[in-house]
């Protein structure tokens, strides 16, 4: 038969069976690789018999100043003196196991790296006794599997040891062409990198030194100590998540934590981390320039040394900072309501009977009227005009709401025109003019070069930094960024002066180069990559961590420093939806004190941007504390539109008037006429006024309410958008006469 051919049929229903329910597959069961508490390491063995071993050896030369020749070349340049000396050999162990000499034959020197911060990095064991036939994991072979402690040793001819790296294994691997089976590693601090750091549900700031080992004793598992905390001084707090561990928010918040010109680091001897400022005095090698053996390889790029210092951030209240000025900003120039808020000003008042002894006058010259200092049937019908076009009650009596309306209360500020952000630190030589505290132009500066090349970095230091924490951080950081110091490698086959590249170098440590560039040079080391042939340390003169280094080897500009934040180049014609508005630190989003009368509503206008969010909103009323509510429209609003839209949402009827079904809010009844009218947000209505804080209203009956404090505090947040930037307008009105102000905290755009 070349196929078959069939006919199927189905001549019965389909019906439910009583079937087990589908259960999903469980995950696999890992076998653990290591102990979250590492088994002890065992003495160093001797080695076999059969095995030829070549300790470690130390050959320092020791260089004097070199004569120059002409072209400034070395004339009979010799080492002075030869020092030679036995190290010792490193002892290799995986999850307790000595595997110095595995199989009867030595395992070859590894390759590993430490880094600061955090101390041990990478690792690569190469076990050349394990074949492709073998099973890791297995029998023989149990340690060898994922998650296996490692520790990389020194150990000396006298018996003594020191750690050169602590770490887990995170991979094998198999290298067909060489035949070579390889353990690659994670020292202990990156092995919690493998885990995220949630997003925390509070925020509120504390000091560096508590927070910062938090984040890192958090790691489940964690292979190291946990972090003792210290006190740095400098108040931080966790924003974001869903980052690695170590380096995610804590390489981006030791970039920027700097005390008295020092650098805070994690340090981590063997499975140890401290949280401590970096040593930058002490030296701990030295080599010269150009001898045989030492091959130092350095840059000065000015591109990397910023000499202006833009940043922003939000304070422990909420509020956004970006050290912007404001030239044509001033304070509200409405001269203070002449009578308690109870008290209105009729015909026949003269400036005798107002508390500032000129009220009549004040307004008369305001208005335009014949200042005579009585209020007279003439000024009453002039008001009446004022009244009817401003949208008010038309009464012809001059009383805090007609006051506010004649003097334009929160509109006569000024403007946010020719606002600009400030440098929170700079260099007076790339500055050509000079600056007041509210950013009016002072004129030249002298100190100004045109020949300094000007470079701006920009740091965000997240919330819970106030603007003169960030002004003293961004000093900190400019006093040693705007030199750009030498950046490089220095990689050693021979050893320094005073000892083996084994113990000498180190991640943390400062040495020293003789005769570079006519000079002796003082470099911190930021990483070390050690093998059997060299060691490479990236060093640099300004002590920076090595993330920065390394970003600054590779030219990558955008990336310099993990503090700075990613920004896109505008080059590409697609443009940041980001915009200046104001700093939470100025004056920008205030309401000024003024009287209100009693239920009687009162609308002011501020400037503010032309669109942006509130993350907080503060009102309080006082002389007396009052009962109120707020509104905020996007554009023109009367008094009179408000009282035909909602009426007075502060009233209470008596129970003959009350409607059929009981009182309802009328911000809600009326939320179509509301939208329309361009309104924002609203606080307060009959039965849940504002002006309980930090109690409420919170009786629906209104019985046993909180006593009256006369504040308001939200800090829930709501985004504007203005139809006549910078503008918004703000109503308000009170159970009472009283006086009110406030103010809107920005946010982040």
């Amino acid at each position: 038969m070349d196929g078959f051919l069939a006919t199927w049929s189905f001549t019965t229903a389909a019906t439910l069976t009583d079937r087990d329910p589908w259960q999903p597959p469980k995950p696999p069961v890992f076998v653990p690789g290591g102990s979250s508490t590492p088994p002890p390491i065992p003495p160093p063995q001797a080695p076999p018999a059969s095995i030829a071993v070549d300790p470690i050896r130390r050959v320092s030369e020791v260089m004097p100043a070199p004569n120059l020749d002409q072209r400034g070349n070395p004339i009979h340049w010799e080492p002075t003196e030869v020092r030679q000396g036995l190290v010792g050999h490193l002892q290799i162990v995986v999850e307790g196991i000595d595997i110095t000499y595995h199989g009867d034959a030595e395992t070859p020197f590894p390759s590993f790296s430490r880094v600061e911060p955090f101390g041990s990095d990478q690792a690569s064991i190469q076990l050349p006794t394990i074949t492709a036939f073998h099973q890791p994991g297995e029998g023989w072979l149990w340690w060898c599997r994922e998650g296996a402690n490692v520790d990389i040793r020194l150990a000396r001819p006298d018996g003594s040891t020191s750690s050169m790296f602590a770490g887990v294994v995170v991979a094998l691997g198999h290298h067909e062409e060489s035949g070579v089976f390889s353990l690659d590693c994670l020292g202990v601090v990156f092995a919690a990198d493998l885990q995220l750091r949630p997003p925390p549900f509070l925020t509120t700031p504390q000091d560096a030194g508590r927070i910062v080992p938090a984040v890192l004793n958090a790691a489940i598992g964690r292979r190291f100590e946990a972090i003792p905390e210290v006190f740095t001084g400098i108040p931080v707090s966790v924003l974001g998540g869903w980052e690695s561990r170590a380096s995610g928010w804590v390489q981006r918040a030791l970039a920027t934590l700097v005390t008295g010109g020092s650098q805070w680091t994690i340090a981590c001897d063997e499975r140890s981390p401290q949280l401590l400022t970096k040593n930058v005095d002490h030296i701990s090698w030295s080599v010269s320039n150009g001898q045989r053996g030492i091959d130092v390889e350095l840059t000065r790029d000015a591109t990397q040394a910023p000499n202006v210092i833009y940043a922003e951030g939000i304070g422990p209240d909420g509020g956004r900072w970006r050290n912007a000025r404001y030239p044509n900003w001033a304070p509200d120039a409405t001269p203070d309501y002449p009578n308690t808020p109870i008290r209105s000003i009729t015909v026949g008042w003269t400036d005798a009977r107002t508390t500032s002894g000129s009220g009549v006058s004040t307004w008369q010259a305001k208005a335009g009227q014949p200042v005579t200092g009585r209020f007279s049937q003439q000024d009453r019908a002039a008001l009446r005009r004022m009244q009817q076009a401003a949208g008010v009650l038309v009464d012809g009596v001059l009383g805090p709401q007609s006051w506010a309306m004649t003097f334009d209360t929160g509109a006569n500020t000024g403007t946010l025109d020719g606002a600009f952000i400030m440098p929170v630190a700079y260099s007076p030589s790339v500055e050509p003019r000079l600056f007041g505290p509210d950013g009016d132009d002072l004129g030249a500066n002298p100190e100004y070069a045109p020949g300094v090349l000007r470079v701006e970095r920009y740091i965000n230091y997240g919330a819970g930094a106030t603007r003169s924490d960030g002004v003293r951080a961004s000093e900190e950081i400019l006093a040693r960024d705007s030199n750009p110091g030498w950046v490089g490698t220095v990689t050693m086959s021979l050893d320094p002066e005073e000892g083996s590249r084994l113990e000498t170098v180190r991640e943390g440590t400062n040495g020293l180069i003789r005769n570079f560039r006519g000079t002796d040079l003082k470099v911190h080391v930021a990483r070390v990559e050690y093998s059997a042939e060299s060691v490479t340390a990236t060093v640099d003169t300004n002590a920076r961590d090595y993330p920065t280094l390394d970003a600054i080897l590779d030219r990558d500009r955008e990336a310099t420093d993990p503090a700075r934040s990613y920004r896109k180049s505008t080059n590409t014609g697609e443009l940041s939806s980001d915009r200046a508005t104001w700093d939470a630190e100025s004056p920008g989003g205030r309401i000024p004190r003024l009287a209100l009368f009693s239920n009687l509503w009162t609308v002011i206008r501020i400037p503010v941007a032309q669109y942006g969010s509130i993350v907080r909103t503060e009102f309080t009323s006082t002389g007396p504390a009052r009962a109120f509510s707020v509104a905020v429209f996007d554009r023109p609003i009367t008094a009179a539109g408000l009282v035909s839209l909602v009426g007075n949402p502060l009233w209470i009827p008596d129970a003959d008037d009350a409607p059929e079904g009981g009182l309802t809010n009328p911000w809600q009844d009326s939320s179509d006429a509301l939208d329309a009218s361009g309104l924002l947000m609203s606080w307060g209505w009959a039965k849940q006024p504002a002006g309980y804080y930090p109690g409420q209203y919170s009786d629906p009956d209104g019985e046993d309410a909180s006593p009256v404090t006369g504040r308001m505090l939200d800090d829930a947040s709501w985004d504007y958008s203005s139809t006549q930037p910078p503008w918004l307008w703000v109503a308000m009105i009170a159970e009472g006469s009283t006086f009110i102000e406030g103010r809107f905290w920005h946010g982040v755009s």
